[in-house]
């Protein structure tokens, strides 16, 4: 790729243009070697350094070239992958604001680590994109087949001074103690 190639793709973008699209294969010599090493990005993007098995500069350019243009059709024909799903709730996020939990918070609740929450999060996560109802529902609801129902005639979950006090009291910590009240805050709200 020339110069000037690379200032036609800046001018022609829309938008900020991703540094993989500007880089393209090259070729290293070893210290000690006499056969051209080949760095290119494979069909997962990932940078890839392979040995071309050849002494000539010119035949092992044309060869790591075409195992970059091999990688790239790879790569536009696969699917873009789909976005790292998670569930967080981060300081001053709207989640946040309406009193749900963090991942410490949950941890905490549950005695465990906040490892283990994150774990637990992207297993839950992972059954339910797989899920084949879910997956039909989903498709419905996109088609616009299906509507959303509103939960009118739920009413919140209420406890009793007892109940919110043993629950309470099960708390060892501030922490703890600041977790239950958000879990009552929810329950007592209905979300």
């Amino acid at each position: 790729m020339k110069p000037h190639d690379i200032v036609e793709i800046l001018i022609q973008a829309d938008g900020p243009v991703c540094a993989r699209d500007l880089l393209e294969v090259s070729l290293h010599l070893p210290r000690r070697g006499t056969r051209w090493i080949a760095s290119f990005r494979d069909e997962t993007g990932r940078q890839v350094w392979r040995s071309t098995g050849l002494c000539d500069h010119r035949a092992a350019l044309v060869l790591a070239r075409e195992w970059e243009t091999a990688a790239k059709q790879k790569r536009t024909a696969q699917r873009a992958a789909p976005p790292k799903l998670s569930i967080r709730v981060r300081p001053g996020s709207a989640a946040r604001q309406r009193g749900c939990l963090s991942q410490k918070e949950v941890g905490i609740v549950l005695r465990i680590s906040e490892r283990a929450v994150r774990e637990i999060e992207r297993r839950a996560i992972e059954k339910l994109r797989r899920n084949p109802i879910l997956k039909g529902l989903w498709r419905e609801c996109k088609t616009g087949e299906i509507e959303e129902a509103t939960s009118q005639g739920s009413r919140p979950w209420t406890l009793s001074r007892a109940e919110i006090a043993s629950v309470y009291g099960l708390a060892r910590s501030p922490t703890e103690r600041e977790a239950v009240r958000k879990l009552m805050a929810m329950a007592q709200s209905g979300t």
